[in-house]
């Protein structure tokens, strides 16, 4: 009898949560999260409704295009390639491929054969290298939408949940990699936006590029950013742009700092992907044995905004100032060159215990996972040292919810936001 009325008070939000999982859009998710606020949802039904979640139908195979609107004026052509094979009911991992030669001025791709941007005169399309079998997304840049721009990241991160929307993605390995300015650009999304990426493989690119704000980058980048941050990295010997001899110091830097990464040089090679027959096995075993780390045990991020570009899984940056008693253990590793105040924070987690230490931030927000703490205990946040926050934090389904619809990801949901201010 219990269960049964059980049932039948869940019965009128399912609808509800129809509507929430077939939103095409964030946007649209979060109207259909705040009605089931409305509805008094359960948190923990809701939990389980959200860890389990849509339901996918039997989408489009082949290749087609997503495309909408850049500022400047031409359509964002965003290729999308699903195998015959596709099954809805299985987790499908997904490559997100940046093609080189972004500077062009459109977005129309380069002629077939173009040897400038490393692919072969046989290649069905440009800068396409030969994969497992998985869903790709090739998304299009061009001189008013390169990899390092705003708006660029934007497209990006919209055609992914848009796949996310339709396809059985598997959030654990959706992955990027790029071929010269491609692989250029995989360095700059690591370093602003990293909460999707599973792994990151930049092929024949450097991250000199976007080294200075001359170069057009937009924001500026904290090489700490990179700490969670699994690499890939080829490049030639015989390189003409990024040969191994200017990219081996990039390496020692980031081996300097802790960053995992494999470095493969490709012996007598040009800016080209000749490499690539010999090389993919070593490539995909990186990508298989590199599933994302959804809630890491120590995250670090410097940001100078706080509007964008300032989250980093469960880690979020709210507010900066500057602080006169800086904490000396955050400092800059040179390389980048910077023109305006920034924040850190480098936080490990143990259990429900939470240790900051914090540079020129005035607030940050934690974002508390049922999978990562226990919320029937108490939770101790020390922020340099000193005690910041201590006691049970509720579980909120309607944080819950504004998240789910934010990332759509069944595997990063999270029960209360923690405000910390120090």
């Amino acid at each position: 009898m219990a269960f049964a009325a059980s049932l039948s008070a869940q019965a009128p939000v399912d609808p509800l949560f129809d509507t929430f999982f077939a939103a095409e859009t964030p946007a649209e998710a979060q109207t259909a999260a705040e009605q089931l606020v409305v509805a008094g949802v359960d948190f923990d039904r809701t939990y389980a409704r959200l860890k389990k979640g849509r339901v996918y139908g039997d989408e489009k195979r082949g290749e087609y295009s997503l495309r909408w609107k850049s500022k400047s004026g031409p359509f964002f052509n965003n290729i999308v390639e699903v195998p015959a094979a596709y099954d809805p009911a299985k987790p499908t991992q997904l490559r997100v491929q940046l093609h080189g030669g972004v500077g062009r001025p459109s977005p129309n791709p380069p002629a077939r054969g173009d040897q400038s941007s490393g692919v072969s005169a046989t290649a069905r399309t440009p800068n396409r290298i030969e994969g497992e079998q998985q869903i790709y997304l090739h998304p299009s840049g061009w001189a008013a939408a390169q990899w390092w721009d705003e708006e660029q990241i934007d497209n990006i991160l919209r055609a992914v949940d848009t796949l996310k929307r339709k396809y059985n993605i598997d959030e654990s390995r959706i992955y990027l990699t790029g071929i010269s300015d491609g692989g250029t650009g995989v360095y700059y999304m690591a370093l602003k936006e990293p909460a999707l990426w599973s792994s990151y493989l930049p092929l024949n690119g450097s991250i000199a590029v976007i080294r200075g704000p001359q170069n057009g980058a937009d924001g500026e980048m904290y090489g700490n950013n990179l700490m969670n941050v699994p690499l890939y990295i080829v490049n030639g010997e015989l390189d003409n742009l990024y040969p191994v001899d200017q990219v081996e110091p990039h390496i020692k830097w980031f081996q300097s700092m802790g960053v995992p990464l494999v470095f493969r040089p490709q012996p007598g090679a040009g800016h080209n992907t000749a490499w690539w027959p010999t090389e993919r096995e070593p490539y995909e075993k990186f990508v298989r044995e590199h599933a994302r780390v959804t809630h890491p045990a120590k995250l670090s991020w410097e940001t100078e905004r706080t509007d964008k570009f300032n989250r980093n899984r469960w880690l979020i940056i709210n507010e900066l100032r500057p602080d006169a008693s800086r904490e000396t253990e955050l400092k800059d590793r040179g390389f980048f060159q910077h023109l305006k105040l920034s924040g850190r924070v480098d936080v490990t987690r143990d259990g429900n215990t939470f240790d900051a230490k914090v540079r020129d931030v005035a607030a940050f927000t934690l974002l508390l996972s049922p999978d990562a703490v226990d919320f029937s205990k108490p939770v101790t946040v020390m922020v340099n040292g000193n005690p910041a926050f201590s006691g049970t934090v509720k579980k909120d389904p309607a944080t819950l919810l504004r998240w789910a619809a934010r990332d759509n990801d069944r595997t990063a949901l999270y029960g209360a936001e923690l405000r910390i201010a120090p």
